[in-house]
């Protein structure tokens, strides 16, 4: 007999807090309950900066009634899981110890890299199948993230700091003293799409994939069947922007019968969608309603979701990755020889090193953005490196595995030295050995192209009792290369316990 397994995720949102059930039986997943409860977090947020003391008692009074009603599924454990308008209070840690203590539940704050890759990977579902370009975006409150397709290949990244919410929040003050907010929103997202060098390519694409938490508003103003995917014709879509641009909030609820928030909410979705066909030859709008809860929710219950989850993320964030780089002018070729050169030895130690996949992708962007400090101090090059990287946003990695990543590139100290202090932070043990083992790894693999000629082929990589034997084909003189392979040999065996050496095979005579 099949069976089933049931699992819940709590979303705690800027305005409302949703629970969803759902249930997995082998081969598809069915929705048994939805709990859903406004909240006042994300107007809170957005004026003050905190969530009030009120809020935060309501809030844990909601997490108490899921919880309770997740017991009557048989679910014990409640993934809990918050956004934007939480991440961003300043009192957030406080909000989030009170919750714990009174609901004895864990809130995993998600920082936006990762709100956002989640969604984005949920919207690829909706992707159309042909080939060409397709921009995925995602309306969030506070973020609005940009994936761009070609042929379902993640080739670019971007997240812009704006998002719907802060949209309304926006025009809502800006009504008392300008009768043309229409005009203003249009102005303020070009200020983002118009002026950022990345946009232009991600605003080339065939076709648009849209994302949000509610499509309700939407449906009813296309007088579409369904609130969980739509299709608009761009020339649609800009015709009804264009009667709706100059109306007021009251108005939209009027026409519409939805409320105030809803109102506002389409008023910005509106703005951005007009926004993006201003800037693409796409001539149809995939819109699909998606959700952090639904999505986390999927992820749990499909090995599936999950694997094709991890994986976007690894190409999206080695896209981000070559996009930096390509931004900081550095030799692309150069880094993608010497990040490949590191993975393949990574995999040859991956037995003695007990690393894992996500700490691979660490060593890779440190890897393809290792010369990117040449581009503001040629001077100190890996310093400026390890301020570029650490402030970056590379799609998928937080800001602490971003930092880990920085520091891979240019740690403050290795073994040996007496300081354990690394810029930006300080790391434990743990995670120092980490940051030295795959800091000498890529200055190894840097070696190997010192001279940015890829002179040599890797044809093997593999582990000899205490030796790493890096097998090679040489097509020019390799003497400036095997000098600085020698110089970075003692760093290397003095953290591994293992010698690099190099078997080569000159084939250029």
């Amino acid at each position: 007999m099949q069976k089933y397994k049931t699992a819940a995720v709590i979303d705690i949102g800027s305005s409302v807090v949703r629970m969803n059930i759902s249930q997995w039986n082998g081969e598809s997943i069915s929705e048994l309950d939805v709990l859903e409860k406004p909240t006042q977090i994300g107007k809170e947020v957005f004026s003050s900066g905190n969530i009030s003391s009120d809020t935060a008692r309501v809030l844990s009074e909601t997490l108490s009634g899921f919880y309770e009603k997740a017991r009557e599924y048989g679910i014990t454990s409640v993934n809990t899981i918050a956004t934007t308008a939480m991440r961003e209070a300043a009192n957030q840690p406080y909000v989030s110890d009170y919750i714990s203590t009174r609901n004895k539940l864990s809130v995993r704050v998600l920082e936006d890299v990762e709100a956002g890759a989640l969604l984005i990977s949920a919207l690829k579902n909706s992707s159309p199948a042909e080939s060409g370009e397709t921009l995925i975006v995602h309306g969030g409150t506070g973020t609005i993230d940009f994936e761009l397709l070609k042929n379902n290949t993640t080739i670019l990244t971007h997240s812009i700091h704006t998002g719907l919410l802060k949209i309304s929040e926006m025009l809502r003050e800006a009504s008392d003293f300008s009768r043309y907010t229409e005009i203003m929103a249009e102005e303020y997202l070009d200020t983002f799409l118009s002026r950022e060098n990345c946009m232009r390519e991600l605003l080339n694409a065939d076709s648009i994939v849209f994302g949000t938490s509610d499509l309700l508003a939407l449906s009813k103003l296309f007088k579409a069947k369904s609130n969980k995917v739509i299709k608009i014709k761009s020339k649609k879509l800009l015709e009804i922007y264009d009667s709706y641009r100059s109306l007021s909030i009251a108005q939209i609820c009027r026409n519409l019968s939805i409320n105030t928030s809803q109102s506002e909410n389409l008023y910005s979705v509106l703005v951005l969608l007009s926004a993006l066909l201003r800037y693409t030859k796409a001539d149809e709008i995939i819109a699909a309603q998606v959700t952090h809860g639904e999505a986390m929710l999927d992820s749990v219950l499909r090995t599936s979701t999950r694997k094709s989850y991890n994986d976007g993320l690894y190409s999206g964030a080695l896209s981000s990755a070559f996009d930096l780089a390509s931004r900081y002018n550095c030799d692309i070729k150069h880094s993608e020889y010497v990040s490949s050169a590191a993975i393949e030895m990574f995999k040859a130690l991956k037995k003695i090193l007990g690393f894992d996949k996500k700490q691979s992708l660490l060593l890779h962007v440190a890897c393809i953005l290792h010369e990117s400090g040449h581009y503001t101090n040629s001077k100190d090059s890996r310093k400026a490196a390890f301020h570029l990287i650490r402030d970056a946003h590379v799609y998928g990695l937080c800001s602490y595995e971003t930092l880990l990543t920085a520091n891979i590139v240019s740690p403050r100290s290795l073994p040996g030295e007496s300081s354990k202090k690394l810029r930006g932070g300080i790391l434990t043990q743990e995670e120092s050995l980490f940051v030295a083992k795959m800091h000498a790894l890529s200055r190894i693999a840097d070696s190997l192209d010192y001279s940015h000629k890829q002179k040599a082929q890797i044809t093997g990589v593999k582990l000899d009792n205490e030796n790493l034997l890096i097998e090679l084909q040489i097509r020019e003189d390799y003497t400036l290369e095997q000098w600085v392979f020698n110089q970075r040999i003692p760093l290397f065996r003095e953290i591994f316990g293992i010698t690099p050496k190099l078997i080569i095979d000159n084939i250029y005579d």
